[in-house]
């Protein structure tokens, strides 16, 4: 949706709030979110979640008929197209096998929206390129494209690993940490490592042994979302719920985090080759069929992001997406 989608929600979550002479503080507390949350809503800022939806629609009456045309008519295209059931699309998302799949694909809309409103738009472009890939071409999560000095970057978009958050590290008590999920969703079969190993001028068996890891120069950065960091799984349904502990609730203060919505747009980016494997990075290679641990130029499956404990700052390589441009310019 864009920001006039926003605007027109919003417009109609204030409406509705009014005649239900409820303030930003009382629907706020229904929603179980921050009041602040609610003034973005209304201000068009923020589009809320599907979740915060459909709590919206169950406290007031919002009128729905400014849906954009093209938006439904899109939605109808694709299920018929692929033969999903409009009536049943949400229960058919609503599945422990999709869910992770569709939050992965959807955040790099998302991070390409929050790339694009961190950076002067008449100096970057920023995109998300629709490539296959299934095809020998190079999938690109999201495009960012210099409009001065004409350099190209690519970001690929990795949300945090579930459950990740612990608030102790070993090697330093004063650090909490989480970790990315940052593996190809396909791994690389002898023919395709044989093909890669040949562009890029590498050993086709060093390939195979990392055969679902990246290499540094894949791409140039990976932007990450802390929420799921904070998700637990339900062993009945085997869907996963916001569910911080105690302990992530105080270091959430820190960050200034009062819920679920709020933690997914907390963004952080870093650069590729400063996550892999290398002697200068102090990261060291898990693989156990691996003949240089030190220096194979791999990233790992998950790598770490840490934090200072008591004030809630990020730790290099890993940067606040608003200081994407301070990273650009080094």
């Amino acid at each position: 949706m864009d920001k006039s989608f926003n605007t027109k929600l919003g417009f109609e979550i204030r409406q509705a709030r009014l005649a239900a002479n409820l303030s930003q503080e009382q629907l706020a507390e229904l929603l179980n979110v921050d009041r602040t949350y609610i003034s973005f809503l209304e201000g068009g800022k923020r589009s809320p979640s599907l979740e915060t939806f459909i709590q919206l629609l169950n406290h007031l009456d919002i009128k729905l008929s400014f849906l954009p045309y093209e938006w439904l008519k899109n939605l109808y295209s694709v299920c018929s197209q692929y033969n999903l059931e409009i009536e049943t699309l949400a229960d058919t998302i609503n599945d422990p096998k999709v869910i992770p799949m569709l939050r992965g694909k959807a955040f790099e809309f998302t991070a390409c929206n929050i790339i694009r409103n961190n950076l002067p738009k008449n100096q970057y472009q920023v995109s998300n390129p629709k490539l296959n890939a299934q095809s020998s071409i190079k999938d690109i999560d999201v495009e960012l494209h210099n409009l001065i000095s004409h350099k190209k970057y690519t970001i690929e978009c990795k949300l945090a690993a579930k459950g990740s958050f612990r608030h102790k590290v070993k090697e330093n008590n004063n650090l909490v940490s989480m970790r990315v999920k940052c593996m190809r969703s396909r791994t690389l079969g002898e023919v395709a490592a044989a093909r890669k190993a040949e562009e890029i001028g590498i050993n086709k068996d060093i390939l195979i042994i990392h055969n679902d890891q990246y290499l540094a120069n894949d791409f140039d950065f990976v932007i990450t979302s802390i929420a799921n960091a904070f998700y637990e799984t339900d062993k009945e349904t085997g869907l996963y719920y916001w569910s911080p502990s105690e302990e992530a609730k105080e270091f959430l203060k820190l960050l200034r985090v009062e819920n679920q919505e709020e933690a997914f747009y907390k963004t952080y980016i870093a650069r590729s080759k400063d996550l892999a494997v290398d002697k200068n990075n102090n990261v060291k290679c898990s693989r156990k069929k691996c003949n240089n641990k030190d220096n194979c130029g791999f990233i790992p499956n998950y790598p770490y992001i840490y934090f200072d404990k008591t004030t809630g700052q990020v730790m290099k390589p890993w940067i606040e997406v608003d200081k994407f441009q301070e990273l650009l310019n080094d």
